[in-house]
């Protein structure tokens, strides 16, 4: 039993064959994911560089804390995303959460008389209860990720429309006090994302965390070592949504209304961030740093978009063939690694 528990906590992908690990050397585990962050690392520079170019005052206080603002909440659902892609899972009802969660801080002051502090605190509770629905459903029930995210997505999209049929409402005006607050050249609206990465940087080296990213190296290796798996994919699904809780006080915070439509977009995005960093989705491999690059690679290709003056009707389609080729870029990466 131990034997297979020493292989899931260092698994990080490559040959399950004894014979086949010893014919050639593998990375330590910490080495091996810091250097599945390479390809969204070498993409972000790319980036930053373009964006350097294209603006001269990209380095300014100003514009680097605008851009703060702008990739903190990106930042969040990646980060969130991450944590259920390296467990071995996928969540693709993050975006339909968003808008719920958005819904409910806009609507939940009108409908209930709820104070602001009581406002987010209800709207906490239903993003940590969408994220033990969906750990429950995957981890405990056995079900398929893929549709049961689709499928809960949809509910959290219907429930979004029923507390807000029509774009409206007024989130606290709290929130948006704090989103527009800096602390010199830093804006806290980062504020979420240094808390979500220094939680993550607490968990990776507790047994939770290097329980989680065995899990979804080798589910089967873990399960027989007398861990319970299904309790690990539920933990990580609530804490994927305690950071999408996050990304959506930002996301209302700067919008200070609600829609029900607000955090669609973000779904796909969180997936292609994670993929751009490096982050494998058979689970297992990769690293935050990695997922957190690829999210500031996507708010930094619309930067380039904008500044080098494509016309509105071609801005997507360029968005979309740029990070096709940083797919591309980091799947070559990712082979040659392997």
């Amino acid at each position: 039993m131990k034997a297979h528990l020493g292989e899931a906590l260092h698994a990080t992908g490559g040959p399950a064959d004894p014979a086949a690990r010893k014919r050639r050397p593998r990375l330590p585990a910490s080495v091996s994911r810091a250097m599945s962050a390479l390809p969204g690392v070498v993409m972000l520079l790319i980036v930053i560089g373009l964006n350097a170019y294209l603006q001269p005052d990209f380095f300014s206080a100003d514009s680097l804390s605008s851009n703060l603002q702008s990739a903190a909440p990106v930042i969040l659902v990646c980060m969130a995303q991450a944590v259920v892609v390296l467990a071995g899972e996928l969540d693709l009802s993050i975006g339909a959460g968003i808008s719920l969660v958005n819904c409910a801080l806009a609507s939940l002051p009108a409908l209930a008389g709820l104070s602001s502090g009581a406002t987010c605190l209800a709207a906490l509770a239903v993003a940590l209860a969408a994220g033990v629905c969906n750990g429950l459903l995957v981890g405990y029930f056995r079900q398929s990720a893929l549709i049961a995210t689709f499928a809960t997505g949809a509910i959290w999209f219907g429930i979004a429309l029923l507390l807000m049929p029509q774009p409206g409402g007024t989130v606290p005006e709290v929130l948006g006090e704090w989103f527009a607050m800096r602390v010199g050249p830093i804006p806290l609206a980062g504020v979420p994302v240094i808390a979500a990465a220094m939680l993550w940087a607490v968990l990776q080296r507790h047994r939770f965390g290097r329980r989680l990213i065995a899990t979804g190296s080798s589910a089967d290796a873990v399960f027989k070592s007398g861990i319970d798996t299904r309790r690990i994919k539920l933990l990580a699904y609530v804490l994927a949504w305690l950071f999408v809780f996050g990304a959506a006080l930002c996301i209302s915070a700067e919008t200070a209304s609600g829609d029900a439509r607000l955090g669609l977009p973000y779904t796909l995005n969180s997936v292609a961030a994670v993929v751009i960093g490096g982050i494998s989705l058979a689970g297992g491999r990769g690293s935050m740093i990695g997922g957190i690059c690829g999210a500031l690679v996507l708010v930094l290709i619309g930067n380039v978009v904008y500044f080098a003056g494509i016309p509105s009707n071609y801005q997507e389609l360029f968005k979309g063939a740029v990070i096709v080729v940083a797919l591309a870029f980091t799947f070559i990466g990712a082979r040659k690694s392997a």
